[in-house]
């Protein structure tokens, strides 16, 4: 993986920070751990290798980014949190879907920090904006934002196909642009101007009409997911259970599954094992086998009944626990964050 360029522009404490660059990850866990702030549980769903290339840009309100997939792939988990996401597909296959539903036609998918369920197709190619909706909320008119947040909380935007078009070449330009920009002063300034603009841009895209759009309503299934989201962002998902998720979202546990089901494909119970059993991956892939045991994750991650534990882990991810653990440690800090 290359070492993305990091500038920041030198006015001292008030600076404007900003990485570009490419990577490339060939393996499904090491896709997790280089796409934080996603909260991402990739599962490939046919047999062949899986390649996820992004060439991106980072600021201190942004992540804006172009992204090539090989394999057909599914991603659970939860979108960033304080940032509206945005995918404009730019190549699709018959197979991608986004929270269960094709792309296409006068919408792009988007949401506000919640659940993510999308399948990505072989030779997927998409743009993804990440933009703070304190950005958002600093730069719009209260009207358009509120119609933009609301068609955000159905899960897709309504676009002109003119607006989409344009706005996608503008972000085209602007992450070639930012990799090319060596000079941190320059890197800044560009990206404080994206900033600037991609409010703008953004809703300029959409077609929605605002006072329509404020009349739209979420179901109490999707609002007990999105409290459970927002519970488990900050739970000890070792010990967290689904009566602890019926408690936090105060609901009955048919309407939360129904919601988990519709937003994630799966009951609250399998979500939780997939989040335990995707983090003893990562801990596994990342930990010395000189100095971790297969028992010590599992038993940290609350996955005290072992045998089963290994028989469910290599039926996901098909090897064996202790094969993840014997490997080289992975080190592969998500280059989609501001370190300095």
């Amino acid at each position: 993986m290359s070492k993305p360029e990091q500038s920041d522009a030198p006015d001292g404490a008030a600076a404007a920070v900003a990485v570009a660059g490419r990577f490339e990850i060939d393996d499904p866990c090491r896709y997790e751990l280089a796409s934080v702030p996603w909260e991402m549980l990739a599962e490939p769903i046919a047999p062949g290798p899986f390649l996820n290339r992004k060439d991106f840009l980072v600021t201190s309100s942004l992540i804006l980014y172009r992204e090539n997939f090989k394999g057909l792939t599914r991603v659970r988990g939860m979108s960033p949190p304080g940032m509206l996401a945005v995918g404009l597909p730019l190549c699709v296959g018959y197979r991608s879907r986004y929270w269960g539903a094709a792309p296409g036609g006068d919408t792009v998918p988007a949401t506000l920090p919640g659940a993510l369920d999308v399948v990505l197709d072989d030779k997927q190619e998409q743009l993804i904006v990440l933009v703070a909706l304190d950005l958002l909320r600093n730069r719009l008119p209260g009207d358009v934002l509120d119609a933009l947040e609301r068609a955000a909380a159905q899960r897709q935007l309504p676009v002109r196909r003119d607006g989409t078009v344009a706005f996608g070449r503008w972000l085209l330009t602007i992450i070639e642009t930012a990799k090319s920009r060596a000079d941190r002063t320059a890197l800044a300034a560009l990206s404080r101007t994206v900033e600037d603009e991609l409010p703008w841009r953004l809703a300029g895209a959409c077609s929605f009409d605002p006072a329509c759009a404020s009349r739209r309503e979420t179901s109490a299934r999707r609002r007990a997911l999105d409290r459970a989201v927002t519970f488990l962002r900050e739970a000890d998902i070792a010990s967290v259970g689904v009566g602890d998720l019926c408690q936090a979202t105060a609901v009955a546990y048919r309407t939360l599954e129904y919601g988990f089901r519709e937003g994630l494909g799966v009951s609250p119970l399998r979500f939780l094992r997939l989040l335990r059993l995707h983090a003893a991956r990562r801990a596994l892939a990342t930990a010395h086998a000189e100095s971790t045991t297969v028992a010590d994750v599992a038993d940290r991650l609350g996955l005290q009944h072992h045998s089963r534990f290994a028989a469910e882990y290599a039926a996901l991810f098909g090897e064996i626990p202790s094969a993840t653990l014997a490997r080289p440690p992975l080190r592969v800090p998500s280059p989609m964050l501001l370190t300095g």
